[in-house]
């Protein structure tokens, strides 16, 4: 491949990453997890495209370091690669499941690929080829091993399609995410590199996906609270419509009000309000079992669906809950002080009605027992 053709390729990247990343800022109401980690791989998608250039501008030359150089730009390349894979998948699982505990949990065992990667071209600096190698006259070529990172990034994309239909085993309504918008224009961008040696197609390929994405992901945030970062009343119906699915689990459901949260906004303004249910959106998405989602009902009350046997595990999300609620007031990185009224039921998939009035009432007969004693 001609330098224009790189040029022209890699810089399409770049600008297509650096406008993207640009329009994400200016039109975001406030950033969650899940938007930090598609920021990630904005940015070093965007400096892969660089990297990558420097690669075939490094190859062949002659001036001091121009070997290292090439060493230095194509283990960046290798492991650039196998890095997006990684935080896609936490992306995936972050996104669908919003869910910081279970992300968490996951992420020793999702970085191996990664881990195996940064291993395998520390041992190929050695000089032993074992990935790549850069001849006495500073040429490239590519190793028998080099496999492993094409092989790690599939792996990557293979996990992230289980799961979302591991997602959707479990009862979460996500027909409408992304999964293959990314997936399609990757494999076929590391396809062609791995096939034609010497063409550049991975960075523009992850740009293209990352591009897809964004538009889906646009059209996806109704289903979506900017604010708190969770799903919100109109996913809860579209989960609780899926009759068919949830009869095939065991769902309890907890529903929680914030306790004086008029005070909050009274006494500390509605920026404070806002900053505490951003607050309750943060302790939620940790405090969940997996398979649990958290869910803004509506204006300072939460929905919280699990999927578990008994109400035992109910009982235990509860008192996670308020243990996470207390360490945050005795933080004291607020000014205001958070606490919930809760009620649960079990769900009858056949009378979505009812199990949302059980939760409602048992939560308000909580909420009067909180203000008998506040007044007492």
């Amino acid at each position: 491949m001609i330098f224009e053709e790189i040029f022209m390729v890699n810089g399409t990247a770049i600008i297509m990453m650096a406008f993207l990343l640009y329009c994400r800022h200016r039109n975001r109401e406030s950033i969650h997890g899940d938007d930090r980690i598609y920021d990630w791989m904005t940015l070093i998608t965007l400096l892969g495209a660089v990297n990558d250039t420097l690669t075939f501008l490094v190859d062949g030359q002659s001036f001091v370091s121009a070997r290292f150089l090439n060493y230095l730009t194509n283990s960046l390349a290798y492991m650039g690669t196998v890095v997006i894979g990684f935080l896609w998948c936490l992306y995936v699982d972050l996104h669908i499941y919003k869910n910081h505990a279970r992300y968490r949990r996951n992420l020793r065992y999702v970085a191996l690929p990664l881990l195996f990667e940064f291993g395998c071209l520390l041992y190929n600096l050695c000089g032993n080829g074992f990935m790549f190698t850069i001849s006495a006259d500073n040429m490239y070529s590519r190793g028998f091993y080099s496999i492993i990172g094409f092989t790690s990034v599939y792996l990557y994309l293979l996990y992230s399609i289980y799961l979302v239909y591991h997602s959707r085993e479990v009862g979460i309504n996500l027909d409408f995410f992304p999964i293959f918008y990314f997936i399609g224009p990757c494999v076929l961008g590391i396809v062609i590199q791995f096939l034609c040696y010497g063409i550049t197609s991975s960075w523009i390929s992850v740009a293209i996906s990352l591009t897809f994405v964004q538009m889906q992901v646009y059209s996806e945030n109704i289903s979506t609270d900017s604010l708190s970062g969770l799903y919100n009343r109109r996913y809860l119906d579209r989960v609780l419509a899926n009759k068919e699915r949830l009869s095939r689990l065991s769902v309890y459901g907890i529903m929680m009000d914030v306790n004086d949260f008029k005070q909050i906004n009274d006494h500390y303004g509605h920026s404070m309000g806002d900053q505490a249910i951003r607050v309750m959106g943060n302790i939620l998405s940790k405090a969940l079992p997996d398979g649990g989602i958290p869910i803004r009902y509506a204006g300072d009350e939460f929905v919280a669906l699990l999927i578990c046997e008994d109400s035992n595990e109910v009982f235990a999300t509860m008192t996670e809950i308020n243990r996470r609620l207390d360490v945050f007031n005795r933080s004291g990185a607020e000014p205001f002080k958070i606490s919930v009224s809760m009620g649960y039921a079990k769900l009858d998939p056949s009378d979505t009605e009812t199990f949302l009035r059980e939760m409602d009432e048992r939560m308000y007969e909580e909420k009067r027992r909180y203000h008998q004693l506040i007044h007492a």
